[in-house]
């Protein structure tokens, strides 16, 4: 089928074709296209169910306009799923900072506070970064070192390193922040999953007693 008959089946589909961008605002579709990949993913919780037809015909645009901004599926979800890991870095950095003038332990403390927070918050977003079943095979995202998640692991390091000092090694420190982080991704799984709401007051206690099981050694 031409691009040209493609685009009048689209139209007599219920196709609504979006406003065509300004010069200079390619920006501007380009996050469209994520959202929309986003809310789709997100729904369907399949990396196979997406397609980037689908996807335009979502923001209201051909199938050759979103090869502008993405080469491929692969591209566009990898996109999707580093900006969440972004944003879930930037919060427990932001946590970390808000825990003023109390040292190392409680920031350590209000990054998994918040971490639990974010969760609540953010239900779907956390989905996309945890819950998605994706294609298997061989991708670029493949690997711990070169996937997005590997920021947020960097992060809690970081956190407990600080609080160890010099007690001991860096192997050491790494086995307590996965433990730690890896326990608190349960939590927050268990809390997102129930078909009820969960109290964060709860959960921010359950962080709290994790902490303090973590870092007593």
């Amino acid at each position: 089928m031409t691009p040209e008959r493609r685009e009048e089946s689209e139209m007599t589909e219920g196709f609504k074709r979006r406003t065509p961008s300004r010069w200079g605002e390619g920006g501007a579709l380009k996050e469209e296209i994520l959202a929309a990949a986003a809310r789709m993913l997100m729904e369907s919780g399949r990396e196979g169910d997406l397609s980037l037809r689908a996807v335009a015909r979502e923001v209201g645009i051909s199938a050759p306009s979103v090869y502008l901004h993405f080469k491929d599926r692969a591209e566009l979800v990898a996109t999707l799923t580093r900006r969440a890991y972004e944003r879930l870095v930037a919060d427990l950095r932001g946590a970390a900072e808000g825990a003023g003038g109390g040292g190392p332990r409680e920031a350590l403390r209000a990054m998994a506070r918040r971490y639990c927070r974010f969760a609540l918050d953010n239900p779907q977003r956390y989905r996309l970064m945890f819950g998605i079943e994706w294609i298997e095979g061989p991708r670029p995202r493949d690997g711990v070192d070169r996937h997005p998640s590997r920021m947020v692991y960097e992060v809690w390091v970081e956190a407990v390193r600080a609080c160890r000092g010099d007690r001991t090694g860096a192997a050491d420190d790494e086995r307590v922040a996965r433990l730690l982080w890896f326990s608190l991704h349960g939590i927050v799984a268990m809390a997102v999953s129930m078909p009820f709401a969960t109290s964060g007051q709860a959960m921010e206690e359950m962080a709290d007693d994790l902490l303090d099981l973590a870092m007593t050694k």
